[in-house]
């Protein structure tokens, strides 16, 4: 068991497209399409949108994870074999916040 899991955006990628985590926490259900590497893009704007859109995800599945109920972070912590989770993420009022449980 890990002592502390750090959730960062390869992580979150990781357990969007693992259906264990997509079953138990609503943060990641039908997000694995917007976190997944698309092909090489000749298009500049449309991987400019891509980036921004994965990015905008990321926030806002981090801003959830922090928020889960308790028995959803104890889920959580399961799932990642670990005795506590560290999630750092930007609030509504762009400050950088982090949360360990």
């Amino acid at each position: 068991m890990h002592k502390i899991v750090v959730v960062e955006d390869s992580t979150i990628a990781s357990m969007a497209a693992d259906t264990r985590f997509t079953n138990a926490i609503p943060c990641l259900q039908n997000q694995s399409a917007v976190l997944r590497p698309k092909e090489a893009s000749t298009c500049g704007p449309c991987a400019r949108n891509r980036a921004v859109a994965q990015r905008a995800a990321l926030a806002g599945i981090k801003m959830c994870l922090a928020n889960l109920s308790q028995d959803k972070k104890n889920e959580l912590k399961q799932l990642l074999d670990a005795q506590q989770v560290k999630v750092v993420f930007a609030t509504a009022s762009g400050q950088i916040a982090t949360t360990t449980f």
